[in-house]
């Protein structure tokens, strides 16, 4: 009985292990934009050097599919972006070097 248990448990542990390597794709739109990103004084964020305003519930995902904050972003990251209705940033993606190169 106590074996049976610990390979239940290693089994277990093997499975979450494997997890992170599942990640879906990302699934960025084909009319995203792309630029570059400098962090300005929040809403604010410059896009090629061009000063706009952030969407009051925009999201910043990461190549890890993970939700940060505009200042966790360094000045210089290649992105895409999502504008919404009012020509404010409401989706960006931090682009990893194969993505950013197929601009």
């Amino acid at each position: 009985m106590r074996i049976a248990s610990l390979l239940a448990g290693a089994l277990a542990l093997v499975l979450c292990a494997s997890a992170p390597a599942q990640i879906a794709p990302r699934k960025i739109p084909d009319k995203a934009p792309y630029g570059t990103y400098s962090p300005a004084a929040f809403p604010g964020a410059y896009i090629d050097g061009r000063l706009m305003q952030m969407a009051p519930g925009v999201r910043i995902v990461t190549p890890s599919n993970r939700t940060v904050t505009p200042s966790q972003v360094p000045p210089g990251t290649p992105v895409r972006y999502e504008l919404d209705a009012q020509g404010k940033i409401r989706m960006l993606w931090v682009l990893t070097a194969e993505e950013a190169s197929k601009r």
